[in-house]
């Protein structure tokens, strides 16, 4: 809560309104509910099940939220965007997303199964991969109807929506876990909780903002391929970016290794809710300052950069001091050797924080095109950093390689992005 007051005590006065202070702390404030309620399953399977089948549990969930990244294709960001310039097309814009994202959470399903099919993981673990990748349909609708709350400024929805659906998901997997101390059940849980969320998701937005159905329209579809195309492919490679590591972990080296590095980048990942929800409630008013009031664009951003900075910092630094007395405390002494991971991830936090801020005033200002070109050279980059440190240096091979891109793309975006601040420029 205290971060949320600092994000607003330095913003001009004119931000400084009782709604936008109230949107914060609703995402803030449904973001911690999450990251407790996810941190305790973490806990629950990591203890129970050991770093081994905790690694399997996470090369899963990775691979699960890689492909509802191709199945959202950045639909989401993109559709905040367009409605908040045009509010009058928003169910317009809802019922032809949510088609379009049946058609290609299907087709992702479909990639998946057959990229892993010839792979040489065990017959058990494809097993509940394809069990597994039935919540990719499931998750990526709903988060279609949670953005949709955004777009009007009512970000209660998002929060409320989302933070019900982890404190299912891992309310169910928690009590699977305990009752049956194997996987496949926890793996079940997480299907079931996707399809309830859905069902609870979809009855709430109709209730609120009307009534809609998907539509299936191939020409539309066409057309938000077209125009959205650049942010698609911008996200599709960011999911890569960040999860390629734990799915070439699995691929190159053991499961137990794959538990530690996960572990730490399990705490790695709690801390970027701060960010994410920073940027929920500041995205619609940065895309309406940048096409209205650029003065007032700059200054905002200015101003964001000092509080991303602070706080992506200070977060950093105490995950790197207490490392140890964190992961003991968390996962147990079966987890030391993640003490190390988490001490180098937590260098690429503070860089997180920045580059994140710089990406999505990439996307406000309508330069998709550069911000997709940057994370396709930094997925390369991972990539090829992750193949020749991973043989040599294991788990830790693969945190270094996150955090010397995280360190390329802050110089890159900084450079870019002085175009887009500048008083009186245009696009």
């Amino acid at each position: 809560m205290i971060n949320s007051v600092i994000l607003f005590k330095i913003l001009r006065p004119r931000q400084l309104t009782a709604n936008m202070i109230k949107d914060t702390l609703y995402i803030f404030a449904g973001r911690i509910s999450n990251a407790v309620f996810l941190l305790l399953l973490t806990l629950v399977v990591s203890r129970h099940l050991g770093p081994a089948l905790f690694g399997v549990f996470s090369f899963l969930t990775t691979v699960v939220i890689t492909a509802s990244g191709f199945a959202n294709l950045g639909l989401d960001t993109w559709m905040v965007r367009e409605i908040t310039k045009d509010p009058k097309q928003g169910r317009y814009y809802l019922s032809n997303v949510l088609g379009l994202k049946t058609g290609t959470s299907l087709v992702t399903v479909s990639l998946v199964f057959l990229i892993f099919q010839s792979t040489n993981l065990s017959e058990s673990t494809r097993h509940l991969l394809w069990v597994i990748s039935a919540s990719v349909l499931f998750n990526s609708l709903s988060q279609t109807l949670w953005h949709y709350g955004n777009c009007f400024r009512e970000f209660i929805y998002h929060s409320a929506l989302w933070a019900s659906s982890n404190v299912i998901k891992s309310v169910l997997g928690i009590v699977l876990v305990l009752l049956y101390q194997e996987l496949e059940p926890l793996v079940w849980g997480v299907v079931i909780a996707e399809a309830v969320t859905l069902v609870i998701s979809f009855y709430v937005i109709r209730r609120r903002f009307g009534e809609f159905v998907p539509v299936f329209n191939l020409l539309v579809w066409k057309e938000f391929f077209s125009r959205s195309s650049l942010i698609a492919l911008g996200m599709i490679f960011s999911v890569l970016y960040f999860r390629l590591d734990i799915v070439m972990l699995q691929m190159m080296t053991e499961e137990k290794t794959v538990g530690w590095y996960s572990a730490a980048y399990r705490l790695f990942e709690v801390t970027l809710i701060l960010p994410h929800s920073f940027m929920l409630v500041l995205f619609p008013t940065l895309v309406e300052e940048y096409h209205s009031d650029r003065l007032s664009f700059r200054e905002n951003f200015q101003k964001a950069v000092g509080v991303f900075s602070v706080i992506g910092g200070g977060i950093a630094v105490s995950l790197w001091f207490f490392s140890e007395e964190i992961i003991v405390l968390i996962y147990g002494e079966k987890f030391t050797p993640s003490v190390t991971l988490l001490s180098i991830l937590s260098g690429a936090i503070f860089l997180f924080f920045m580059n994140f801020l710089l990406s999505n005033v990439l996307i406000t200002s309508g330069r998709e095109k550069i911000n997709t070109w940057n994370l396709i050279i930094a997925t390369i980059l991972n990539v090829l950093l992750n193949l020749v440190l991973i043989p040599k240096y294991n788990a830790e091979g693969a945190a270094w390689a996150t955090v010397f891109c995280e360190g390329v793309l802050v110089a890159a975006m900084s450079l870019q992005i002085r175009k887009v601040v500048r008083l009186g420029r245009k696009d």
